[in-house]
């Protein structure tokens, strides 16, 4: 398995180690190096490979030139937000980060969204965003995460279990996923199914 490596740049120890925390619970992570305040991270990126940055809103704003400089960065950024502080100074590069978690998420909420990145890594300008779900094939992705069997999909939407097998291998092709795990946390990401119901569904 591919271990993807972070380092994180986080003002707050307490934050800090919350995310570490976090971290350790993800399969293929490694937390490389942890920076705070007052920490050159900037020297340890010039040595050091590394596949994402999770960097505060606080430590974002102090390197901007550093992003602006170097915006093939930003394609390793995930920004962690804190929406209790004010927003961003105003310095922040025209470029997007690759992605943001918000610090008064729910820790489950946010490990998917990790599991999610790590899915999809590398995928950002590769993807092919006209490739939507269409209803049906997002109506299955639901039944999918439901824990229901072709079969089950197939007697549930009046359809052959050919057919759900075609719009099964049509969002493999999509998405790019072809797990039912991975298929689950892309649907708890966009919404198409909570975590409650992925949990509380009954064991088979």
């Amino acid at each position: 398995m591919r271990i993807s490596g972070f380092i994180l740049v986080i003002d707050s120890y307490l934050v800090r180690k919350g995310v570490v925390s976090m971290l350790n619970r993800i399969q293929g992570v490694r937390v490389l190096k942890e920076f705070g305040a007052a920490d050159p991270f900037v020297a340890y990126l010039e040595s050091h490979p590394v596949d994402f940055i999770i960097i505060s809103q606080a430590g974002f704003d102090r390197s901007v030139d550093l992003f602006m400089t170097k915006p093939e960065l930003l394609e390793k950024t995930i920004l962690l937000e804190d929406p209790q502080k004010e927003g961003p100074t105003g310095k922040r590069p025209v470029h997007d980060v690759h992605a943001s978690i918000h610090l008064m998420e729910e820790k489950e909420t946010l490990i998917l969204k990790i599991m999610d990145l790590l899915d999809h890594q590398g995928d950002r300008h590769t993807e092919n965003h006209s490739m939507k779900l269409s209803p049906r094939e997002t109506t299955i992705v639901r039944l999918v995460s439901l824990g229901l069997t072709n079969r089950q999909i197939a007697e549930k939407l009046f359809l052959s279990a050919h057919t759900v097998m075609t719009h099964r291998k049509n969002i493999s092709s999509k998405l790019g996923i072809k797990s039912v795990s991975g298929l689950t946390v892309y649907a708890i990401v966009n919404n198409i199914i909570t975590i409650e119901e992925v949990t509380s569904k009954p064991a088979r």
